[in-house]
C-alpha cells in the first residue's frame, strides 16, 4: 500500500523499505522488538524512557472512530516548534500547511487500514513559519486488543 502526492509519499513498511535516517530505522526496529510477532505492541509496553532519543520529534496519536479522525495525545517539543502543534488537537483541524496535514492524515489512515508501520518521505513540507524542509517520517501502530489499532506513535526526522 502506498500513496503519493506532490512530493510526499507514504508506504506501508516491508522488507524492501530503505530508510534515509538511521534514527527512523532504530525507532521501527524498537517497535518490531516490542510487538513480538503481534500486529502491534500494547500502549503499556511503550516506555517513554526507552524512547528518550526520539522524544523531541515524537507524537502519540489516538485513533478516533476506527480511523475517521485522530487526536494528538503527546507532542514532542521539536514537533510543537516545527508545526505549532498542541496536545488534544484533532489532526484534521490542525492549522498547518494543508499539504502537510493531508500527508499526515494519509499516513495515519494507511497505518490503521494496513495495520502496519508506515514510512514517508515528505519533500518541501512547510513548518509553522513557512520554512520548507525535507522530512522522513515513520508511524507505528499500537493495539490494546491485539487486533484494532488504538494509537499511533509518529516520528519526524528532518533530513536537511
Amino acid at each position: 500500500m502506498t500513496s503519493t502526492d506532490s512530493g510526499r509519499s507514504n508506504a506501508a513498511i516491508d522488507e524492501t523499505t530503505v530508510f534515509d535516517s538511521p534514527v527512523v530505522e532504530r525507532l521501527v526496529s524498537h517497535w518490531e522488538t516490542l510487538r513480538q510477532g503481534r500486529v502491534a505492541p500494547k500502549r503499556g509496553e511503550v516506555d517513554p524512557l526507552d524512547l528518550f532519543e526520539f522524544l523531541p520529534n515524537i507524537s502519540m496519536i489516538k485513533v478516533i472512530n476506527g480511523g475517521a479522525d485522530f487526536e494528538f495525545s503527546l507532542i514532542g517539543t521539536g514537533l510543537a516548534k516545527l508545526y505549532g502543534l498542541v496536545t488534544r488537537q484533532i489532526v484534521s483541524q490542525v492549522d498547518c500547511a494543508p499539504e502537510t496535514r493531508d500527508a499526515l492524515l494519509d499516513a495515519l489512515k494507511l497505518c490503521v487500514e494496513s495495520k502496519k508501520p508506515v514510512h514517508g518521505l515528505w519533500d518541501k513540507a512547510r513548518t509553522a513559519k513557512l520554512v520548507e524542509i525535507n522530512l522522513e517520517v515513520a508511524f507505528v501502530p499500537i493495539s490494546e486488543d491485539g487486533n484494532e489499532i488504538s494509537r499511533i506513535l509518529g516520528y519526524h526526522a528532518v533530513l536537511d
